[in-house]
C-alpha cells in the first residue's frame, strides 16, 4: 500500500492501549486458599427429642429448636437435625460448631409473630440498631452452618412482614401502623444524632427481621438449603469471616429482597447459587453513612462464581450502604436473564456515605436479558436522602471482561459527581452487548480513564477516542482502506465504470473541498487516470446503451477536470453530454432510464443525468443556450413528477411506463406498484443539485423549489418517529418491511443541505438532525480494526426489464411488488449509502449541528 494511505490510516490501525492489568489471579487464589468450610464432630442433635413436633404452634418448636442448637454446642458441636416435615417456628438463634441440617422435605415456615422475635443487636440497611431478632439469628459464634436440601421459609407475604414495608403497591388486605414509615426515618435520626446503638430500639416500628443474620462471626457455610420469602434481605452475614455460600436457591420477590449481602466481611466465596429477588441478587455492604464511617470496616476478598441470577435489581451489586468501602470483589462465570433483572454489575453510593470502592473484577459473565444498564457506576444514588452530605465517594480500578448481553437500555452507564472526578481507571475488555436500545454509553457528571478495549455494542466496536473527528473523514478514509484503488470501490474486482463510482467518489471530493486532506484529492485523481484512455475513451461504457445511469459519474469527472484539466478527459465529458442530448425520450420529452428500459420514465434516472446535464452546460455554453438546457431540465422534473405522484399516498411511484404495459405497471396509468424509498432520494437529490446550478436569476428557479418542498413535506411525514430514519418500502406498513441506510442518508442530506441553502425553511432542520441521529444509531457500526460502516443498505432493486426491442433476457422478477422490494439483498457499505451518508455528515459538521452518538 503506498505511503500515503499508511499515513492516512495509522490512526485507525494503532490499538488503544489500556494501563489496567485485569484480573488478578494472585489475589483470586489467595482468597481460595484462606477460605475454608467448617467441620463439624459426627454427632447429631435431632429436634424432636427436645420436643419439637410438626403439630405444635411456633412458639413451642422454637423452644425446642434452639434447645437443640444449645445442647449440641455445649456438647463440643455437631449436627441438629430438622427432619422433614412442615416446622413451624420463631426466631432461631445458631451457637458455635452447630450445623443446623434441613433434611429434604423439610420446610421450616417463621411465624408472622413479633412477640417471637426478641430485640438483638444487628443492623439494618447499614445502620447500628437494636431490631426483631432475624429469623436464623447468631453474634459473636464461631464455626456454624445451615446445610441440607430443605426449605426455610420466611412467610414473607402481603399480608404478613411484607406490609411492614408500608408500601401501597403490595395492596395488603389490612393496613398496619407498624411500619418502616415510621421505624426508617427514626433509624436515619439515630445514626445523624449519635445516638448509641442500644438506645436505637426499634421495637414496634416496623422494621422486618432477616431470614438470615450472622453477626461477627467467623467460620460461616450455608449450603444447598431453599430459602423462600423474607421478611427483609435473605442472608446478610456482618462483620464475619470465612463464609462459604454454596448450591442455595433463593426466591424471594418481596420488598427490599435482597439474595446474599456479605456486610464488611471478608473471605468470602458465594457459588453455584440460584436468585430470584424482588432487589439485588447480591449486594455488597460495608455501613451506612456515619455508622459505616465509625466502623470503617470495608467488605473485602469476595468471590462469586457460578451463580445464576434472574429477576432482581441488580445481579450483582456494591452499594449502597458502602460507606466502609470495599475491594476485592472477583466474579465470574455466572449466567443472569430476565427482563426484570435491570442491572449486571452495579456500584452505587453517594455523597451521604463515602468510602472508597476499588479492585471490581468481574470474567466470563452471559446475560440474555437486562432492563437497564450491563455495568453501572452511579456515584448519585438516593440524590434526596435525608443525611449530612460531603463525604464523596470514589469507584475506580473496575474490570469486566468477557461478559456478553443481549437486551438492554444502555452498554454502560456511568453517573458522575459533578463535583469531584471520583470515577476511575473503568475497564471494560473482549464484551459483546447486543440489543442495547437506547445509548451505547451514557456518562454524567465527571468520570476519567474510562478504558475500553474490543468491546462490542450492537456489532459496533465501542471507541471513547475516535480516530477521526468528523463522521465524513472517517468513512472516507475507512472507504479507503478497504479500498485500495478508487476504481475498486463498492465491492469490485476490476476498474468499473459505475454510477455508484461517481456519487462516493464525488462525495469523497467534497470531503477533501472541506477539510484539504490531500490524500483523499491523491487518491481520487487515479479514477479517471485509470478509466478514460488518451483518446478520451472509457472503460466499461457503451454509448449505445442509452444507460442514464452511466452518465452519473460524469458530473464527478467533471469537476476534477475542472481541478486540474486534461483533453483526453474533456472528450470523455463531451461524450456523455451527447448521449444524453440524444437520449430516447418519452412523447412527452422524458428521458427513458435505459434503451432496455424503453418508454420508461424512473426517479432514478433524473439523479442520474440532469444535475450532469445541467452542470455541463452552465460551465460550457453562453447564459441564453444553457437556459435552453436548463428549461429542460425542469421540464423532466415537473413532468415526472406528474407521472408518477400519489395522491392516495401523497408519493411518488418508483417509476412509470408511456405505454402501460409494462408486466410491473398499472394498466390504467402506467405506474409501478409501490414508493421505493431510494428512488424518491434519488429525485429529491436531483432537485437539490439541479437547484445548487441553477442562477439565482433564472425564471423557473421556483417551480423546482416548490417541488421540492412538497417532495420533502411527504418525506418527513413518513419519517418513522422511534427511530427518525425511513423504512425500504415506504407506502407499506408490515412487520417484513425494514429500516433502510442509503434512503435515510438520502433524505436527510436533502434536508440539511435544502435549509442550509435555502430551498427549505428552517423548520425542516429538526427532521434532518433527527434523522442523521437516527442513522448514527441504527446504521453506523464501528468494526475492529477502527474503521467504520453504514449498514442495511439495500443492495439494488428495479423493475423488468420486460419483453423489448433491446432486450435480450425479461427480468419477471424485478415486477414492483413489496414482496420483490424486500427480498433483494442487504449489505455493508453499499457506495449508494456512503455517499449520502458523507454528503449528510459534511452538511451537519459545516452547520455545526448536535450529533449525539
Amino acid at each position: 500500500m503506498r505511503c500515503f494511505k499508511t499515513i492516512l490510516f495509522a490512526l485507525l490501525l494503532c490499538p488503544i492501549a489500556i494501563a489496567a492489568q485485569g484480573w488478578n489471579d494472585n489475589t483470586y487464589k489467595q482468597i481460595e486458599q484462606r477460605v475454608k468450610q467448617p467441620e463439624f464432630p459426627n454427632q447429631n442433635f435431632v429436634i424432636t427429642k427436645y420436643g419439637a413436633e410438626s403439630k405444635l404452634s411456633a412458639a413451642k418448636n422454637q423452644i425446642a429448636i434452639n434447645k437443640a442448637i444449645l445442647a449440641c454446642s455445649k456438647a463440643g458441636g455437631g449436627k441438629v437435625i430438622i427432619p422433614s416435615g412442615t416446622w413451624n417456628t420463631g426466631a432461631i438463634t445458631l451457637k458455635s460448631n452447630v450445623n443446623l441440617v434441613v433434611e429434604k422435605g423439610a420446610h421450616i415456615i417463621f411465624a408472622f409473630d413479633t412477640s417471637l422475635y426478641p430485640i438483638v443487636k444487628t443492623r439494618w440497611e447499614g445502620m447500628d440498631c437494636m431490631n426483631y431478632q432475624p429469623c436464623i439469628y447468631a453474634y459473636g459464634e464461631k464455626n456454624i452452618a445451615i446445610t441440607g436440601e430443605g426449605t426455610i421459609d420466611g412467610n414473607g407475604s402481603v399480608n404478613t412482614w411484607w406490609k411492614m414495608c408500608g408500601k401501597d403497591w403490595f395492596k395488603a388486605k389490612e393496613k398496619i401502623t407498624e411500619n418502616q414509615n415510621v421505624g426508617r426515618p427514626k433509624l436515619f435520626e439515630f445514626v445523624e444524632n449519635g445516638t448509641p446503638i442500644e438506645k436505637r430500639n426499634m421495637k414496634g416500628l416496623g422494621m422486618r427481621p432477616q431470614l438470615i443474620n450472622l453477626y461477627k462471626c467467623e467460620g460461616i457455610l450455608i449450603e444447598n438449603v431453599t430459602l423462600l420469602n423474607s421478611p427483609f434481605w435473605v442472608m446478610h452475614p456482618l462483620l464475619s469471616k470465612n463464609i462459604t455460600v454454596k448450591g442455595v436457591k433463593v426466591w424471594n420477590n418481596g420488598p427490599n429482597g435482597d439474595g446474599c449481602d456479605p456486610e464488611s466481611c471478608e473471605d468470602v466465596i458465594i457459588e453455584g447459587c440460584n436468585f430470584h429477588t424482588g432487589d439485588d441478587c447480591i449486594a455488597i455492604k460495608s455501613g451506612r453513612n456515619a455508622d459505616g464511617r465509625k466502623w470503617n470496616i470495608p467488605s473485602k476478598n469476595i468471590i462469586v462464581r457460578n451463580c445464576v441470577m434472574e429477576d432482581g435489581h441488580g445481579g450483582v451489586v456494591i452499594g449502597s450502604e458502602i460507606s466502609g468501602g470495599c475491594n476485592n470483589v472477583f466474579v465470574e462465570n455466572c449466567k443472569m436473564d430476565s427482563p426484570n433483572l435491570e442491572r449486571v454489575l452495579r456500584i452505587k453510593t453517594n455523597s451521604c456515605r463515602g468510602g472508597l470502592t476499588e479492585n471490581i473484577y468481574m470474567r466470563n459473565v452471559e446475560v440474555g436479558q437486562c432492563r437497564e444498564a450491563v455495568l453501572r457506576i452511579n456515584l448519585n444514588y438516593e440524590p434526596k436522602e435525608a443525611a449530612k452530605r460531603g463525604f464523596n465517594p470514589t469507584v475506580r480500578n473496575v474490570y469486566m471482561e468477557n461478559v456478553t448481553c443481549q437486551k438492554s437500555k444502555y452498554g454502560i452507564l456511568l453517573n458522575g459527581l459533578d463535583d469531584a472526578d471520583n470515577i476511575y481507571n473503568i475497564n471494560v475488555k473482549n464484551c459483546t452487548f447486543n440489543g442495547v436500545q437506547d445509548q451505547d454509553i451514557m456518562r454524567t457528571g465527571k468520570s476519567h480513564d474510562i478504558n475500553i478495549e474490543n468491546t462490542f455494542i450492537n456489532g459496533s466496536l465501542v471507541l471513547l477516542d475516535k480516530p477521526f473527528k468528523n463522521y465524513s473523514e472517517w468513512l472516507v478514509a475507512s472507504e479507503m482502506k478497504r479500498a485500495a484503488y478508487p476504481y475498486l470501490l463498492d465491492f469490485s474486482t476490476k476498474p468499473k465504470w459505475s454510477y455508484v463510482m461517481g456519487i462516493e467518489q464525488e462525495s469523497m471530493l467534497d470531503t477533501y473541498e472541506k477539510y484539504k486532506n490531500p490524500e483523499i484529492l491523491n487518491y481520487l485523481k487515479e479514477y479517471p487516470a485509470k478509466m478514460i484512455d488518451s483518446e478520451g475513451n472509457i472503460t466499461g461504457y457503451e454509448y449505445k446503451d442509452f444507460n442514464l445511469d452511466n452518465v452519473r459519474t460524469a458530473k464527478f469527472i467533471l469537476r476534477m477536470n475542472n481541478l486540474q484539466p486534461e483533453k483526453n478527459v474533456d472528450k470523455a465529458l463531451k461524450t456523455l453530454f451527447k448521449q444524453l442530448e440524444n437520449q430516447p425520450r418519452t412523447k412527452e420529452g422524458v428521458w427513458w432510464h435505459k434503451a432496455i428500459y424503453a418508454n420508461q420514465v424512473w426517479l432514478d434516472g433524473i439523479f442520474m443525468g440532469l444535475p450532469y446535464y445541467t452542470a455541463y452546460a452552465a460551465q460550457n455554453m453562453s447564459t441564453k443556450k444553457a437556459n435552453k438546457y436548463f428549461d429542460d431540465a425542469v421540464d423532466q422534473i415537473i413532468k415526472t413528477d406528474k407521472r408518477t405522484y400519489d395522491e392516495s399516498t401523497g408519493l411518488w411511484k418508483h417509476a412509470w411506463d408511456e405505454t402501460h404495459s409494462q408486466f410491473w405497471a398499472n394498466k390504467d396509468n402506467g405506474q409501478s406498484q409501490h414508493t421505493w424509498a431510494r428512488a424518491l432520494g434519488w429525485y429529491v437529490m436531483a432537485m437539490t443539485e439541479v437547484l445548487d446550478v441553477l442562477p439565482e436569476n433564472y425564471a423557473r428557479r421556483g417551480e423546482v423549489i416548490e417541488l421540492l418542498n412538497k417532495a420533502m413535506k411527504a418525506v418527513v411525514k413518513y419519517q418513522d418517529k422511534n427511530t427518525g430514519v425511513w423504512y425500504d418500502v415506504m407506502d407499506v406498513n408490515s412487520d417484513k418491511n425494514y429500516l433502510e441506510s442509503t434512503a435515510s442518508s438520502m433524505f436527510t442530506y436533502v434536508l440539511l443541505k435544502g435549509v442550509r441553502k435555502g430551498y427549505l425553511p428552517a423548520e425542516f432542520q429538526k427532521a434532518g438532525i433527527t434523522a442523521y441521529n437516527g442513522i448514527l444509531k441504527q446504521f453506523v457500526r464501528i468494526n475492529a480494526d477502527k474503521t467504520i460502516s453504514l449498514t442495511k443498505c439495500c443492495s439494488v432493486s428495479g423493475l423488468g426489464p420486460g419483453p423489448g426491442k433491446y432486450v435480450q433476457t425479461p427480468n419477471y422478477k424485478r415486477d414492483g411488488s413489496f414482496e420483490y422490494y424486500i427480498s433483494e439483498p442487504i449489505r455493508d457499505n453499499d457506495a449508494k449509502g456512503v455517499g449520502p451518508f458523507v454528503w449528510a455528515s459534511l452538511e451537519m459538521e459545516q452547520s455545526n449541528l448536535p450529533v449525539e452518538n
